[in-house]
């Protein structure tokens, strides 16, 4: 059993790092609590972060708090999911689902010696430092009066190629939810936007005893790139069936020409050609030294 002062340790640990998480963001909002009471917070983050995940038939999105206009959850405090109405700052709506927490953890959350972690807001407010769990949570009205405009979402298009060499026609392409990709060069981690990115080709077989696999992009402008990407199948502590199938699953996701889902393991491709978003029909032939080698077609 956890002794009182390594109770106090960890709630001072948990404290202290929502107020350095806070410090790095520029969201403000009004969070209405289940009890109706309002709260004027600034520098608002989500697990430490300004983006937040969620799902969508079943599928893992991820939105930046910046382009949120309002977000609504419903459902019982002790559900380990809540249901989703998200109003973006154009107007338009999405409904989905989000975990807030119980024994459920998000799929790409990092716990701190536990999956059992309760998903939360932190930032501050005219009191000093704040956090509320999300299952406390009843709404959040964001305030983008001193903000950009929302930037415009990217229409991702693609071939995509498994390792059994069956070729999707994927839309509205995403991974893990996003408009970007995480990779790592060495021991540096990266991010570059999907639209910077014409193909994607993993250089190896899967090895299932590995937890990464070795990428080569090439991007619109020439240049390549070399790194490796996460495909781990082995499952966390903590991890639901769900969490677990969206994680290592359902990496790579969008909607399949003439109808569909679709949805794919990073330890499950071969080949990710993208389309010019301007440009309608098949991917332009790749440059010589860029080819599909024998058995991509």
């Amino acid at each position: 059993m956890q002794s009182t002062a390594g109770l106090r340790s960890s709630a001072a640990l948990v404290f202290w790092a929502a107020a350095v998480w806070a410090a790095d963001s520029p969201l403000r909002a009004t969070i209405v609590d289940r009890m109706g009471n309002q709260h004027q917070v600034s520098k608002l983050s989500y697990q430490g972060r300004t983006e937040i995940e969620y799902f969508v038939d079943e599928q893992p999105r991820t939105a930046q708090l910046a382009d949120v206009a309002r977000l609504r959850l419903e459902g019982e405090r002790e559900d380990e999911e809540a249901r989703l109405i998200l109003t973006w700052r154009n107007g338009a709506t999405e409904k989905g689902t989000i975990f807030t927490g119980g024994s459920g953890i998000s799929p790409h959350q990092d716990a701190l010696g536990s999956g059992q972690v309760s998903n939360r807001l932190s930032g501050v407010t005219a009191l000093g430092p704040f956090f509320i769990l999300l299952s406390d949570v009843s709404e959040v009205v964001f305030d983008h009066s001193d903000s950009l405009p929302p930037a415009k979402e990217p229409r991702l298009k693609a071939t995509v190629v498994d390792l059994e060499g069956r070729r999707f026609e994927v839309n509205r392409l995403r991974y893990r939810g996003q408009f970007r990709l995480d990779f790592t060069q060495g021991r540096k981690e990266r991010a570059i936007d999907l639209a910077k990115i014409s193909r994607i080709e993993f250089t190896e077989q899967r090895d299932p005893g590995v937890e990464f696999r070795a990428i080569i992009l090439t991007l619109w402008s020439g240049k390549t790139l070399q790194g490796t990407v996460d495909a781990s199948t082995v499952r966390l502590g903590g991890e639901t069936d769900r969490i677990y199938e969206a994680r290592v699953g359902a990496a790579i996701t969008g909607e399949l020409d003439g109808g569909g889902l679709f949805a794919t393991g990073m330890h499950n491709l071969k080949l990710v050609r993208f389309y010019p978003e301007e440009v309608e029909g098949p991917p332009p032939a790749a440059p010589a030294e860029n080819r599909p080698r024998e058995g991509d077609q």
